[in-house]
């Protein structure tokens, strides 16, 4: 989203021959010579248990004593600060940053130990509450700089932040936009001080600098959502850091589907996990050898973060401004490490009894195909053939109930040992980043056992990588040593126990409604393919858009959105060019996605869930606006047959969706953004690295 020195968007165009008509560039090479990239220290898998949630575990917000300014509703006060904390028993103490409630669920109103991915909420549906957020985050960033970007001079502070609550029916003004941004001493980004005064104030008139106030209705179905930093330019850093968290939204009927055999909830002590898959590089051994100028903490299980743009890893284009700068932004960062709930290689000691998990992706830029296997035995609990394709017996199924904006219209049955497909794309739960999963998961069968949550999605996705991929057995030129990290296919382990207890015998099945609480579908779910034809609701809007990959003025890879008609030679626009996607209050739109490059993209979008209609391949070389379609339409996933706030566009393919822009009833009043006008939101990629460089654009509601 950045803008660059000397050069425009405009003349960035003009200067990079290499935007042109649909050129998807590849930046993975099959050859490598030494890189820079620092790895992780070898850390024995499955030495400390999972993170639970509450008073020993993973921070739960409670309500506070205030009432809260101008709405009256329930109250919480977060503060989001640097911290420590320990992710594996062999790790130092790695320096981190987060938010921490004031008020903790389960203690008695007093706080506790702020840990990794705390501040965790469960709300009810139609029940809004109100946030204060106190940034304390020191004036020093944890993790490298890119200083190379055009930032407003109060910008230049490292430690702004700003709130975004993911799928949030929420007003801009709460929906923690790249604009809204705000520092400890009070200086605010563009989007915030509007004609009627500052965005935050208005809803709370005796804020203090440093503070910002958040309203969430909350007037959406049950479902697994989560909340993270957002402020411009520094997105992937904060959110890398450790400024994340989950939001849970209960509702009625959820409640009653434990009838049905859903395993109680997290809160009252129930067999439901909600699980945070992260990827990670920690600092080890040979920092000095491999990056002696490391600005960061340099303690051994400190983060590390790659800053330096390596032509040897990446393609380098024509770069008028000189090479990039050593504290540079990178296309992608994948991690060698595999955290869950925070914990490096956890084990979770689990009842041969049936139990529900809250999945999110959480890393950065690295898809999962999860699936489940038994533990063999051996040094690496694996065995993988010629293809490196687990050997194992297959672990429980998957029954998926849900996705990003709540249940599936019915229960979906997936087999959780599919290996990705390097064909199709597919697997068991291809996960991007961001995606969320609600499973349940039947241990009965499996006691005694340990089952091992797996991994073998490509990074990057779908092509990938050896280099990103940390296995027993891999080409990667790293080896991993079976039973330790770094390695990138084991998550986590189940281990099983014998409880003697019985379920209530489960009443969903795959014909189950699950829909009584769900939005109404714009359209009736998996019907808009017919013979191999996309036929569109009539009447409706259609916008053609556009997924690219060029090089800015650095050389550096460069991941923009963009319409279907040319300007300044290409198809792409960054974050500051004209806004384009401006639509109608209430106006339901199709938008037709045509993905020109290399990479699958999880396009999410601000305010509002999709649905996705269908895919159909197309010809990108010769591509001029106009998409000329090599194959037959397939409709969405079964999976993919709910509401979608994140939905993946692959290589070659136009994606097409459906949403409404409807903007929620709130009791106060919402200024238009002094920006950009209107109420300003935005729809990115959410791999973050290609978010902040530039893939991201306005969207704004009339």
């Amino acid at each position: 989203m950045a803008k660059y020195r000397t050069f425009t968007r405009r003349q960035l165009f003009a200067h990079t021959a290499a935007v042109g008509v649909a050129l998807a560039i590849s930046w993975h090479f099959d050859t490598r010579s030494v890189f820079a990239l620092h790895e992780s220290k070898r850390l024995k898998k499955f030495q400390q248990p999972l993170r639970g949630l509450g008073p020993e575990g993973i921070p739960v917000a409670a309500p506070d004593s205030f009432v809260a300014p101008t709405t009256g509703v329930t109250h919480y006060s977060v503060f989001i600060r640097q911290f420590t904390d320990q992710l594996h028993p062999d790790l130092g103490e790695t320096t981190l940053w987060g938010y921490h409630p004031a008020v903790t669920l389960g203690r008695g109103g007093r706080g506790q130990i702020q840990r990794h991915l705390g501040g965790i909420f469960v709300v009810q549906s139609g029940k809004p509450i109100q946030i204060t957020m106190t940034n304390e985050l020191p004036q020093k960033h944890i993790l490298p700089v890119d200083k190379s970007a055009s930032f407003p001079a109060s910008q230049k502070q490292q430690n702004a932040t700003t709130t975004h609550i993911h799928g949030g029916f929420v007003p801009w003004t709460s929906d923690g936009g790249p604009g809204t941004w705000f520092t400890p001493d009070g200086h605010y980004g563009p989007s915030v001080e509007s004609q009627q005064g500052n965005i935050y104030k208005l809803l709370n008139p005796q804020l203090k600098p440093g503070q910002a106030e958040y309203y969430y209705p909350n007037n959406q179905s049950a479902r697994l959502g989560w909340y993270h930093d957002h402020a411009y330019d520094l997105t992937r850093l904060n959110a890398y850091a450790g400024v994340a968290s989950a939001y849970i939204i209960r509702d009625h009927f959820e409640s009653d589907l434990r009838n049905d055999g859903l395993p109680d909830f997290v809160e009252h002590g129930g067999h439901e996990l909600p699980l945070i898959i992260q990827d990670k590089l920690f600092v080890g051994t040979d920092l000095e050898s491999k990056d002696p100028s490391w600005p960061g903490p340099r303690e051994m299980g400190s983060l590390w973060y790659p800053h330096v743009y390596e032509t040897d890893r990446w393609s380098l284009g024509a770069h008028p401004l000189g090479l990039p700068p050593d504290r540079s932004i990178v296309p992608e960062m994948f991690g060698d490490t595999m955290l869950a709930n925070g914990t490096v290689y956890p084990e979770a000691t689990v009842e041969d009894r049936r139990y529900r998990l809250r999945v999110l992706n959480g890393c950065q830029a690295r898809f999962l195909n999860l699936q489940l296997y038994v533990d063999n035995g051996s040094a690496d609990s694996i065995a993988l053939n010629s293809h490196l394709e687990p050997t194992n017996a297959a672990g429980p199924d998957f029954f998926v109930l849900g996705t990003e904006g709540g249940f599936l219209p019915r229960p979906v049955h997936t087999p959780s040992n599919r290996p990705f497909d390097p064909i199709s794309f597919g697997g068991s739960l291809i996960t991007a980043p961001a995606e969320r999963w609600d499973l349940l998961v039947d241990f009965s069968g499996f006691a005694g056992k340990k089952i091992i949550l797996y991994n073998d999605a490509p990074a990057p996705f779908p092509k990938g990588s050896a280099i990103n991929d940390y296995f027993p057995g891999s080409s990667n030129p790293t080896p991993t040593i079976p039973g330790f990290g770094p390695n990138t296919r084991q998550i986590m382990q189940f281990k099983v126990i014998s409880a003697g207890g019985n379920d209530r015998p489960l009443g969903l099945t795959p014909q189950s409604s699950l829909t009584s609480t769900l939005s109404p579908f714009l359209v009736p779910p998996g019907i808009a393919i017919q013979n191999g034809r996309l036929h569109l609701p009539p009447g409706v809007k259609v916008r053609q858009l556009t997924l690219n990959e060029s090089f800015d003025d650095y050389g550096r890879l460069l991941q923009l959105l963009g319409i279907n008609r040319e300007r300044n030679g290409g198809f792409g626009q960054g974050y500051d060019e004209p806004v384009t996607e401006v639509v109608q209050e209430g106006k339901t739109e199709v938008w037709q996605i045509a993905n020109l490059t290399g990479d699958t993209h999880p396009i999410h979008w601000h305010l509002v869930n999709v649905q996705v209609l269908g895919r159909q391949p197309f010809a990108v070389r010769g591509y001029n606006g106009s998409p000329h379609y090599t194959g037959p339409a397939r409709g969405p996933d079964k999976t993919e047959l709910g509401w979608k706030e994140t939905v993946c566009m692959h290589p070659s393919e136009v994606t097409t969706v459906i949403m409404r822009f409807d903007l929620p009833k709130v009791p106060f009043y919402v200024p238009s953004s002094p920006r950009i006008g209107g109420r300003e939101y935005v729809w990115h990629c959410h791999i973050l690295e290609h978010e902040e460089h530039d893939m991201m654009r306005p969207l704004v509601i009339l």
